[in-house]
């Protein structure tokens, strides 16, 4: 963590069960650099392992979410380290072995729910970075921009996947040709993120989304609430963090597989942790006398 911290990422997880990554180099606007990026990485990786953690929150200190990659850093705008470049292969090993995708991907395969708290600008990779989360919180002073276009550059991180599934075609177009900030309460419109609220709200909105993610309650369906059990002995609650990681999974597959195959997904998982529960042997009482 302290690493972490060195290179421009806090990271803490709450009594709660939530992790918190927030991106702190606000005097960059929170700009992604390869040390950060890195650290992001590592830092989903350890949220989706750590069985403390049952949601994760990706927000920003400062005015800006992110203003996407750091030009400033060694190497400008190639991510590949200069002592790693290949000439003759450098375009695909900066796609392939640098990219950007590679962080939303982390979130993406991840078990563990990722919630972005978009607190300003969502720029280019920034912009990626939130839409790789499963939930999106946006404070009104949010926007998210598709920048590339303007820079003549394709879209980058995953963009064209993300925005064509996020949103009508036509939508996906508007933002990424036209290379324009698009609000967060439009964005909310549109269905590009799940709420958009005022700026003094928006720290209790995303604190809120995140425990209540992290501390499912489950539906009674026995006894009134407050009832003892049949028995007597009182039992805690379930924990369902670990089906909320396999939905996560299979909504995140269904965009990915056949419709065949989430069938497939769903009958499997219900057999773990007691989707259903296994029928009783035939006794000769019920009537099976085994001929």
């Amino acid at each position: 963590m302290q690493t972490w911290a060195a290179k421009g990422l806090e990271y803490s997880v709450a009594d709660d069960g939530v992790a918190w990554l927030r991106l702190n180099r606000p005097e960059k606007r929170n700009a992604i650099d390869r040390p950060l990026r890195t650290s992001i990485i590592e830092a989903v990786k350890e949220a989706t392992e750590d069985p403390a953690v049952r949601c994760a929150v990706i927000t920003a200190n400062g005015t800006a979410f992110s203003a996407g990659a750091d030009l400033t850093q060694e190497g400008g705008a190639i991510e590949i380290p200069p002592e790693r470049r290949r000439a003759s292969n450098l375009s695909r090993d900066e796609g392939m072995l640098y990219g950007w995708y590679r962080m939303f991907e982390a979130i993406w395969r991840s078990h563990t729910p990722f919630i972005a708290g978009v607190n300003g600008i969502a720029a280019g990779g920034g912009c990626q970075l939130a839409l790789g989360c499963d939930l999106i919180i946006a404070s009104e002073a949010a926007s998210f921009w598709e920048i590339f276009v303007r820079r003549g550059l394709p879209l980058e991180g995953g963009g064209a996947w993300l925005l064509t599934r996020s949103l009508s075609l036509p939508r996906a177009k508007e933002i990424a040709l036209y290379g324009e900030p698009l609000p967060a309460k439009k964005a909310e419109e549109w269905g590009l993120v799940n709420r958009c609220v005022p700026a003094e709200e928006f720290e209790s909105t995303l604190a809120d989304w995140a425990h209540r993610l992290a501390n499912l309650e489950p539906v009674r369906t026995g006894p009134p609430m407050g009832a003892p059990p049949a028995d007597g002995v009182p039992r805690p609650a379930p924990d369902l963090s670990a089906r909320v990681s396999h939905i996560k999974g299979q909504l995140n597959a269904a965009w990915e597989e056949t419709m065949q195959q989430t069938f497939i997904d769903e009958v499997t998982l219900m057999g773990i942790h007691g989707g259903f529960a296994s029928p009783a042997p035939p006794t000769a009482a019920s009537g099976d006398t085994g001929d």
